[in-house]
């Protein structure tokens, strides 16, 4: 006979294995008629537009610009220009089946223009694309049995505290500001080329609404009246608050993660010292909520032969997010005496956990790069690639994924010959811990034979590292009866080797 389980289900997500790779653009570009002829690149930086994404047919897929900023000295000019010119794009990517969400991120982490002529440029750059898919999921789990008293089961109950992923949903928005230029920086003749990254500082649940909070960190690039070079960056803070798409129970944690889908950064036109600013910014929210589960894992009837149907059930618990720091001192030979450093950048590229001598080593590429001054004043850059190494405490095993990666504290110290670079490398580690446990999903009864000839009761010793549940399984008895049996109180286990009289069912 069939028996009634009672059954919780949960909604969720559940989180596929991320994806990385690198893509590679390129690009011939003509310089536009109102621009002079290109005599010598200084530098060139570019920017992710994250513009859209969708996912159909098994397929993520997104499309945006490439946002390059060209500065180059003008043949016969005595001032630095900008070109900003974009290059679109759109990349597909296979998702594991029944995967609907995902969360999407993309970097340039190395970009070079080439001159091909005055009026012609090659340009390639290489975009670091991460990919978090999601599937819809229930988590069924089976804490009680209807006919529990009628058919004299016993269970044995096992309960869990689990995380589990109840909404994955998107939003956009935009955020204005206007910064002005402190007494000792020169008033802006020309805007040349501005920078904006990202950074969450807060994110929680507030009832069924989600509160967001972050800073841009605006790097500019300018001419003064003079022609000469500048540099200013300050922190603009945001917060925003978004409604999400399940009803929520108001605890829990968020994880988000921020793309620049359009920026517009002017100055003022009459005190040279204002500058409107206005990003339009999308974000992924991950919402998390707790839950208890109650899993029956084992079970017995003392009167009735069962057939339990047990399947294993991975249940995931709330992820322990990490931070590791590494300082890194680096050194830029220009070639030339340095005797300013306009902007300093550190952009990371692959990332990777390797299992090294039973150590877990976390390994970055990074590309260093300065805008500086040599002694005659004239702007030049340089970059360098290096890879950075750092021991993380955990167990080689243990499933870490590298949810962030960004340089702290960058600073250009002058020496002969070049420039010594200055950051601490700060990555955010997350480390997923999964719980694989026994779930009953059906089960049925048949009356047991009875057996005339066997003892009523039996005397023996407790083994080493036997409990009483499986004592009482193996003849068919409870707990209880045992404890009773032997005048013990309930919750005081004997020690393994003394000797219990055990009531046996016939």
């Amino acid at each position: 006979m069939e028996l009634e389980l009672q059954k919780e289900q949960f909604n969720c997500y559940l989180p596929a294995p991320p994806q990385s790779l690198t893509l590679e653009e390129t690009a011939e570009t003509i310089v536009p008629d109102r621009d002079p002829d290109v005599g010598r690149i200084i530098d060139a930086g570019a920017c992710l537009l994250l513009q859209s994404h969708a996912i159909a047919d098994g397929k993520l897929t997104a499309s945006g610009t490439v946002e390059v900023t060209l500065l180059y000295a003008a043949e016969d000019a005595v001032s630095p220009r900008a070109l900003h010119y974009a290059l679109p794009f759109e990349h597909s990517v296979k998702l594991p089946d029944g995967c609907d969400k995902a969360c999407l991120s993309g970097q340039v982490c190395n970009v070079e223009v080439r001159l091909l002529n005055p009026r012609k440029l090659f340009t390639r750059l290489d975009v670091d694309w991460r990919i978090t898919p999601y599937c819809r999921s229930v988590l069924t789990t089976c804490g009680e049995i209807e006919e529990e008293a009628q058919y004299a089961i016993q269970t044995l109950c096992e309960r869990y505290d689990v995380s589990l992923i109840r909404c994955v949903c998107e939003r956009s928005f935009t955020f204005s500001d206007e910064l002005t230029l402190s007494g000792g920086k020169d008033p802006i003749e020309q805007l040349l080329s501005h920078r904006a990254r990202l950074r969450v500082t807060e994110a929680k649940l507030l009832g069924s609404k989600v509160l967001l909070k972050g800073v841009a960190c605006l790097s500019l690039l300018y001419a003064n009246a003079g022609g000469k070079l500048c540099s200013y960056a300050e922190e603009l803070p945001f917060s925003q608050i978004f409604d999400c798409d399940e009803d929520l129970s108001g605890e829990g944690n968020v994880d988000v993660v921020l793309n620049l889908i359009a920026a517009e950064v002017h100055s003022g036109e009459e005190s040279g010292r204002n500058v409107a600013v206005k990003l339009f910014l999308h974000a992924a929210l991950v919402i998390r909520e707790p839950a208890r589960v109650c899993c029956i894992s084992d079970l017995y009837s003392t009167t009735y032969a069962l057939n339990a149907q047990l399947q294993t059930v991975s249940l995931h618990q709330e992820p322990r997010v990490s931070t590791v720091t590494q300082s890194v001192r680096e050194q830029l030979d220009a070639g030339t005496e340095v005797s300013a450093v306009l902007a300093a950048d550190v952009c990371f590229g692959s990332v990777g956990l390797h299992a090294e001598g039973g150590k877990t080593v976390l390994r970055a590429a990074a590309t260093l790069s300065i805008l500086y001054l040599d002694d005659t004043e004239t702007p030049l850059s340089l970059r360098r690639r290096v890879e950075i190494a750092a021991e993380v405490n955990a167990d080689p095993d243990a499933q870490i994924s590298v949810d962030g990666i960004c340089a702290d504290d960058i600073t250009a110290a002058l020496n002969t010959g070049g420039v010594e670079l200055r950051f601490t490398a700060s990555f955010t580690l997350r480390c997923a811990e999964t719980i694989e446990c026994a779930c009953l999903t059906a089960l049925s009864a048949e009356p047991l034979e009875q057996n005339g000839n066997a003892p009523s009761l039996v005397l023996r010793a407790l083994r080493e590292g036997e409990t009483l549940w499986d004592v009482a399984k193996q003849y068919l008895t409870t707990a209880e009866a045992i404890l009773a049996a032997n005048e013990l109180t309930d919750g005081v286990l004997p020690e393994a080797g003394r000797m219990l009289l055990i009531p046996c069912s016939r």
